[in-house]
């Protein structure tokens, strides 16, 4: 990981600008392993168009994982090593090594010292940030269970954010 004063943050294609609507082979391979089969009915359509809008939280909730790992983290020394924080560690630890679960990486999260302030933010209004970090980096399994992806607004109207 980086410190916050010596980060450089590069930002590439988050895939906002994608029209929904416009899907091709690429939306029903990455979709398949969600069980998510493309049969050209309306609800199978509008569950792949659910699971693109899906696609876009899951990166964002990772990437806003990333930046509080990143510049919330005071690491003991310039010389602390702290943990892996870009997007493919982060989603090896809570995709495999925790199962999904959010709660159980926050006690990973909590064990790192330099975290504790990240911890404490996410903690806040009865773990809010841990129930939207949940929502965004897993909206793509909630879609595959029939669900819809949170909306912009609901996001934003998470206690989280209401502090």
């Amino acid at each position: 990981a980086t410190a916050a004063s010596r980060a450089l943050v590069k930002l590439n294609d988050f895939g906002f600008a994608r029209i929904c609507e416009d899907i091709d082979d690429e939306v029903k391979r990455r979709a398949k392993p969600f069980g998510i089969i493309a049969t050209g009915d309306e609800a199978s359509t509008n569950q792949l168009i659910a699971f693109q809008k899906a696609e876009d939280l899951h990166a964002l909730g990772f990437v806003f994982l990333g930046i509080l790992l990143t510049t919330l983290a005071e690491p003991r020394s310039s010389n602390y090593p702290l943990p892996q924080t870009d997007e493919d560690s982060l989603q090896q630890l809570l995709g495999t090594r925790y199962k999904k679960d959010v709660f159980e990486f926050r006690s990973y999260c909590e064990s790192e010292d330099a975290w504790d302030r990240v911890v404490a933010l996410l903690d806040e209004n009865d773990c809010a940030g841990w129930d939207l970090l949940q929502s965004m980096c897993f909206a793509r399994e909630q879609v595959a269970r029939g669900g819809i992806p949170p909306s912009g607004w609901e996001l934003l109207t998470s206690p989280f954010f209401n502090r």
